[in-house]
């Protein structure tokens, strides 16, 4: 299975799944400019809010300075199994409404692997 895009398909999946799964897959925190890096987006912004409006959960937010001491940006954590199972929630809708099937528990239980790493469990 991909890691970016979580299925074995050739065709890459949609930017807000890409984005979802590397959230996911960083929940000791990630910013805008990473998901742009690594996940092969041309933006970053607005994934962490869209999942907070559609959800109602709220990311923990740590403010990091720019290097040229200019303002700064946000990165964006979580430490709870439950928001973690909501990101699986909002990456199998978009994968149902894309006529694939939602992830099979052992897929779930891998994209789950670096929460329970955090954890400790």
């Amino acid at each position: 299975m991909c890691a970016v895009s979580g299925s074995n398909a050739a065709s890459p999946a949609p930017k807000t799944e890409r984005a979802n799964l590397y959230i996911l897959a960083h929940p000791e925190g990630a910013t805008e400019l990473d998901i742009l890096r690594n996940a092969g987006l041309s933006s970053g912004r607005n994934y962490f809010t869209d999942l907070e409006r559609e959800y109602n959960f709220t990311f923990a937010r740590e403010k990091i300075p720019n290097s040229d001491g200019i303002g700064g940006h946000l990165k964006y954590s979580f430490s709870s199994l439950d928001i973690a199972e909501i990101i699986i929630t909002a990456v199998n809708k978009s994968r149902i409404h894309r006529k694939l099937v939602k992830f099979t528990p052992e897929q779930t239980a891998e994209l789950l692997k670096p929460i329970k790493h955090l954890l400790g469990s």
